[in-house]
């Protein structure tokens, strides 16, 4: 993600920001750019005034929606050509969900590369954020894994959901890949 600094209407600098952005150390970059002191940041289109303290951190920053809120990691930069018709599709979608067309796109471009690397497993909403499932069916891939866990073999799994095996081993090899991720949907999902 990036913050736009913003003095006297003009953008002065962009600054790569992660979740902990009221932590965030960017004194130095600050500095450089020549805006330490007040200015405005605009992130996700919001425009809150923010300050940077004695210690280099910023605060003031409370109205920020924040929505990516993993570990930061390097990204790099790709670029692609969509038509106009799915371009504006892609941002009443990004409008809806409060994100910037390019954070959307990663999303989407990221599920459908998953998507073909584990065949049947899908993506959608759920209480906990976005849950991986069982395409063509209601069963989230943290329910199959618990299932296997009593079945103990991928075909008792596959009779008890009258699936192909084939489904549940897949099913089965993206939780054994994200397992971290599977654990934090299911614990979203039953509330322990």
């Amino acid at each position: 993600m990036i913050e736009r600094v913003v003095r006297n209407d003009e953008v002065v600098g962009l600054i790569p920001i992660c979740s902990t952005i009221l932590d965030l150390r960017i004194s130095d970059l600050h500095r450089r750019l020549g805006t330490e002191g007040p200015y405005q940041s605009s992130i996700f289109g919001f425009k809150p005034s923010g300050r940077l303290t004695p210690s280099g951190r910023l605060s003031g920053l409370d109205n920020v929606y924040i929505v990516y809120d993993h570990s930061p990691m390097p990204t790099i930069v790709q670029s692609c050509r969509i038509d106009e018709d799915n371009a504006a599709l892609l941002s009443r979608q990004a409008k809806r969900r409060h994100l910037e067309v390019s954070t959307l796109s990663s999303l989407y471009l990221k599920e459908k590369a998953l998507e073909e690397e584990y065949p049947g497993v899908g993506f959608r909403d759920s209480i906990g954020g976005r849950e991986a499932y069982v395409l063509g069916h209601r069963v989230a891939v943290w329910e199959v894994l618990e299932v296997y866990g009593e079945a103990k073999t991928v075909a008792k799994t596959a009779r008890h959901f009258r699936w192909p095996p084939a489904l549940v081993r897949s099913a089965l090899a993206f939780t054994k890949e994200f397992m971290a991720e599977v654990n934090k949907q299911r614990l979203a999902e039953i509330g322990a």
